[in-house]
């Protein structure tokens, strides 16, 4: 590996690129690039993150799981829109659709509940 290449690897390691990004555009394998990584203790970024609801920069703690949002309020905003990212926990006893809920919940929804408990005549 030349010292061109060790350069463009630490600008694009400090880039936030991963592995694969980084060898396939410098057609190097995967693993002579994680190894020249860590070798040289090469981290992606420097510790800067962006909220991904309102786009505020959030620093990083070290040693801790990456932040994702800079407050709780923009985390249930996002996730309020994001529903379908959720994995559902439940299934409907009624239409068997799966939905995310607390555990222990058996319907997806009202409607499916009275449907279930008198009858399909019941439901509005």
């Amino acid at each position: 590996m030349t010292e061109k290449q060790q350069e463009e690897i630490k600008a694009m390691r400090q880039a936030g690129l991963g592995y694969k990004k980084i060898a396939a555009a410098m057609s190097l394998s995967e693993n002579t690039v994680k190894s020249y990584c860590i070798r040289n203790k090469l981290k992606t970024g420097d510790g800067q993150m962006v909220c991904l609801e309102c786009g505020q920069s959030i620093t990083q703690p070290t040693g801790q799981k990456g932040k994702k949002f800079c407050s709780d309020t923009c985390r249930i905003k996002w996730w309020n829109h994001h529903t379908d990212l959720m994995k559902a926990n439940n299934v409907c006893t009624h239409c068997g659709k799966p939905f995310h809920g607390r555990k222990g919940r058996k319907f997806c929804s009202h409607a499916c509940y009275i449907a279930e408990r008198f009858g399909e005549s019941h439901v509005s």
